[in-house]
């Protein structure tokens, strides 16, 4: 858009439109490494290091060849689109335990990944957007946050009990 806005301005012998950004990203990661300091970084630390303590486990799936001894990270990808009927059952059933959709999704692909490996400590990450404020939107900058978490699918949960678990894992790290 701002591209756009630019060329049409530009190309009509006009000046810049757009007024100067309250905050640069400099600005921004001064105030978030300012953020991660002192007793907020240890509470942040001890909280992500109680979430991996001891033995973690790598992900065993079953695959048509062993893995090479050196990883390459060359790999594939598989898309699925879900159908509208059965993308609505999902979402009424995140409505129903007062989830979201990623997390209801996120159990069933804890689930998966358990049944294909035969392991009940799964460990997943995703990629978050973290941008939590207005003044952000227009800056141009990488603003994204990895956040990794922990299934237990120990002792057989119901999909109920798995999404209550994904689901409080969830909120609990977007807050650290």
């Amino acid at each position: 858009n701002e591209f756009n806005t630019l060329y049409n301005s530009y190309s009509e012998g006009k000046d810049n439109p757009f007024t100067p950004l309250k905050i640069q990203y400099y600005d921004y990661s001064v105030w978030q490494r300012k953020q991660l300091e002192g007793e907020i970084l240890k509470t942040q630390e001890d909280y992500w290091k109680s979430q991996f303590q001891g033995d973690l486990p790598t992900l065993n799936l079953p695959t048509d060849k062993p893995r090479p001894p050196i990883m390459t990270y060359k790999g594939f990808h598989e898309s699925l689109t879900l159908n509208e009927s059965l993308t609505q059952k999902l979402k009424d059933l995140s409505l129903k335990h007062n989830s979201t959709l990623f997390m209801t999704l996120l159990a069933a692909f804890n689930i998966l990944l358990s049944k294909y490996s035969n392991q009940t400590d799964i460990i997943t990450g995703f990629v978050i957007a973290n941008r939590h404020y207005n003044d952000t939107e227009p800056i141009i900058g990488f603003f994204v946050n990895i956040l990794v978490l922990r299934a237990n699918l120990k002792d057989n949960p119901t999909f109920r009990q798995l999404l209550s678990q994904v689901k409080d894992a969830s909120l609990e790290s977007y807050r650290h």
